[in-house]
C-alpha cells in the first residue's frame, strides 16, 4: 500500500502528528538514577528487558518504512533535499523518543563535506570530413534544460575529439572468428557499434559468452586505447528524445565523491574517456544510411557477416567538450545514544548502524519509474534501528536499560564509497577504543531468489561474528535463543568468499580499526538498486523478527560483563594489509 499524495505535504511539516499516533509520551529517566535500573531482572508483572522487544512489530515498521521510502524523498541520494528530508525525520523521531543527540553543537548531526564533480553542460560538434575541410552537421548541447542527438553515460571528464570508427559490434572473439576491431587504428578516435551484443543467432552460438559488456569496453578504450564509445541502442528516434530528457534533468547530481578531509579538498576519481549513447537519427546518418528501419535492417545484415566484418572509417568526426568542475556538498550521518545504566559499562558503546541514503534517481524502468525509492537498500535497516531504538526506550521508561550504552547511527553517503561510516570512524563521538562492538544493519527486509525457491525465508545471514569474534558470535546465537530463533545462515561468513561481502558494507570502517561486528542482511533480490525496490514488497513479518533479533542481540552485547574481542587471526592480517 503507498501512501497518499498528500504525504509530502505532511513530511514538510516534520510529520508531527504521525510520530504522535506512533509513539507514547517518553518518561525520560534522570541521569542520577540510572544506575538504580534494572537491567536483567524480572518485576512482579513479568518484565524484564528482553520482553520489550514486543514493541517491534510489522505495523510499526511499515507505517516508517512508507515515509522513508516515499516518492517524495526522491530516492535519498546523498546531498540531496531528498536525503535531508529523511535526516530531519529521523532526527525529530529520536527527539521526541526523548534519546540523547550526539551530533554537532548539541544537535542530531553529524556534518561533513564532499568533493564531488558537478556538470554544467556537454558539448557535441558533429563534423563531416570532406577531403581538407570539416562540414559541421550538428551542434548538440546536453544540460539541465537542453538535450540533442547524444548522451554521456559514463566519464568524459575531459575534452576529446577524433575522426568516428564503425566496428560493428565491437568484439574480437578468436574462439568465433570474430575481429570486429581489426581494420583500422583506434587510438584516439570515436568508436561506434551496436549495444547489444548478438550471442546467438538461429540457435547456433555466435559469440562467445565469455565476452561481457565490460570486457568489450576494457577492450576498445584499454587496449586499443580509443578516446570514447558511441553505443548504437535498439531505441526508437522518440525513445531515445525520452531517454535524453531524463538524462538531461539529472545533470546537476553530482559525481566521483570523496571525503574531502581524505583527499585534501581535491576530487580524484575523474574518467577521461568517455561511454556515450548515440541517437538512431545520427547513427543512421554516420553509416549513410536513410532512417532507423535501414539501420535495423544494417544491423541483422552485419550479424549474417559477422566473420567477415572489419572496423572502418565512416567520414565523420566529433568534438565533445564539458563544462564542469569541481566543488563540494555537505551531508549528516544522525547520530542518537542511549544512556546505559551500569555507572562503569555506561562509558562503553554498541553502535547500531543502518545507512539511509539511497541512489536517487536515474534513467527509467520499462514502467517509467525513475525514482529508486530503496525501500529494502536500506529503508530497511534505516525503520529497524528505529524501531530498536523504541524498543529500548519503552524499556527505559519502565526503568530497564541495559549496562552499556547504546549508540544509534544512520550513516549517509555508503552507496557512494562508505563515506558516511568512514567519516564517523575518523570522528567517533565515543571513543573507539570504547566501542565494544558494531551491529550492521542492510538490507534485512526481503528474500532472496534460492531461499523462496526453497520455501525457507525465516532466516537471516550473519556476516563478520565468529570470522572475527567468537566471543560477539556467542552472544548473537544467545539473543536468537532468548527471542525469534531464526535460521542464522553463514553462507556468505567466509574471509574468502568471493562477495567479500565482511567488507562491502558500512561495518568495515569498524572492522578496519579491530572492532568485532556482524553484518545482518538477508540477500540480494530483482529489485537491488532498481526503481522498482519498493516498500509494498517488503516482508514485514519477517522484518520484525531481524529486528526484534538484533535488539536482543544487543541487549547481549550491553549486558555482558566482559568485552567481545577480536581472536581471528587471518582477520586482524587482512585488516593490518
Amino acid at each position: 500500500m503507498r501512501l497518499s499524495v498528500l504525504l509530502p505535504v505532511r513530511l514538510n511539516q516534520n510529520l508531527t502528528d504521525m510520530r504522535h499516533s506512533i509513539l507514547a509520551a517518553a518518561v525520560i529517566i534522570l541521569a542520577g538514577c540510572a544506575a538504580q535500573e534494572k537491567t536483567g531482572s524480572k518485576d512482579a508483572g513479568g518484565q524484564n528487558i528482553y520482553s520489550f522487544s514486543e514493541h517491534i512489530t510489522p505495523g510499526f515498521l511499515q507505517t516508517h518504512l512508507q515515509i522513508i521510502a516515499h516518492d517524495s524523498l526522491r530516492g535519498r541520494a546523498t546531498g540531496t533535499p531528498g536525503l535531508k528530508k529523511a535526516a530531519s525525520y529521523l532526527s525529530g523521531y529520536y527527539e521526541e523518543l526523548g534519546i540523547k543527540p550526539m551530533g554537532d553543537n548539541g544537535s542530531y548531526y553529524q556534518t561533513y563535506r564532499i568533493n564531488a564533480e558537478f556538470t554544467d553542460s556537454l558539448l557535441y560538434d558533429t563534423f563531416r570530413i570532406e577531403g581538407e575541410e570539416l562540414v559541421k552537421i550538428n551542434h548538440t548541447k546536453e544540460s539541465a534544460d537542453s538535450q540533442g542527438e547524444y548522451i554521456r553515460l559514463y566519464g568524459g571528464t575531459r575534452s576529446l575529439t577524433g575522426d568516428v570508427v564503425f566496428a560493428g559490434f565491437g568484439l574480437n572473439d578468436p574462439e568465433y572468428n570474430i575481429n570486429h576491431l581489426e581494420g583500422t587504428d583506434l587510438e584516439e578516435k570515436w568508436v561506434l557499434i551496436f549495444e547489444d551484443i548478438p550471442y546467438v543467432q538461429d540457435g547456433d552460438t555466435l559469440i562467445s559468452p565469455e565476452i561481457t559488456s565490460n570486457s568489450r569496453i576494457q577492450a576498445i578504450l584499454g587496449e586499443r586505447d580509443a578516446a570514447g564509445i558511441l553505443l548504437i541502442s535498439d531505441y526508437s528516434q522518440d525513445e531515445f528524445e525520452d531517454l535524453a530528457a531524463v538524462s538531461s534533468s539529472l545533470m546537476s547530481k553530482p559525481s566521483s565523491m570523496s571525503l574531502a578531509y581524505r583527499d585534501g579538498n581535491r576530487s580524484t576519481n575523474r574518467v577521461y574517456k568517455g561511454i556515450n549513447q548515440i541517437s538512431p537519427r545520427m547513427a543512421a546518418t554516420m553509416l549513410e544510411l536513410d532512417d532507423q528501419e535501414d539501420l535495423e535492417a544494417f544491423r541483422q545484415s552485419l550479424i549474417e557477416d559477422a566473420h567477415e566484418f572489419r572496423a572502418r572509417e565512416t567520414g565523420y568526426y566529433l568534438e565533445y567538450t564539458p563544462f564542469e568542475g569541481p566543488g563540494y556538498i555537505e551531508t549528516q550521518n544522525v547520530i542518537a545514544l542511549l544512556e546505559g545504566a551500569d555507572p562503569v559499562l555506561k562509558e562503553e558503546v554498541l553502535v547500531l548502524m543502518a545507512h539511509y541514503d539511497h541512489i536517487g534517481v536515474t534513467q527509467p524502468n520499462d514502467e517509467g519509474d525513475a525514482i529508486n525509492n530503496g525501500a529494502d537498500d536500506n529503508g530497511s535497516g534505516t525503520v529497524a534501528l528505529m524501531a530498536i531504538a523504541n524498543a529500548f526506550q519503552e524499556a527505559a521508561d519502565r526503568g530497564y536499560r541495559p549496562g552499556r550504552s547504546v549508540l544509534f547511527l544512520h550513516v549517509s553517503g555508503e552507496e557512494n564509497g562508505l563515506l558516511g561510516s568512514r567519516y564517523y570512524s575518523d570522528h567517533p563521538v565515543i571513543p573507539i577504543e570504547k566501542t565494544v562492538a558494531n551491529f550492521n544493519t542492510d538490507m534485512v527486509g526481503r528474500s532472496d531468489p534460492e531461499n523462496i525457491e526453497k520455501g525457507d525465508t525465516d532466516y537471516v545471514y550473519l556476516i563478520g561474528g565468529e570470522i572475527i569474534s567468537s566471543g560477539l558470535d556467542s552472544l548473537v546465537q544467545a539473543g536468537n535463543r532468548k527471542s525469534v530463533n531464526m535460521r542464522l545462515d553463514r553462507s556468505y561468513n567466509d574471509l574468502d568468499d568471493p562477495n567479500q561481502f565482511y567488507r562491502r558494507s558500512d561495518h568495515w570502517n569498524f572492522g578496519r580499526l579491530e572492532v568485532p561486528f556482524v553484518f545482518f542482511f538477508t540477500g540480494v533480490h530483482e529489485d537491488y538498486h532498481r526503481p522498482s525496490d519498493h516498500s509494498d514488497k517488503i516482508d514485514y513479518d519477517k522484518l520484525s523478527r531481524v529486528a526484534r533479533l538484533i535488539y536482543t542481540s544487543s541487549v547481549e552485547v550491553a549486558n555482558y560483563d566482559g568485552r567481545p574481542v577480536v581472536d581471528n587471526q587471518q582477520f586482524i592480517e587482512i585488516t593490518r594489509r
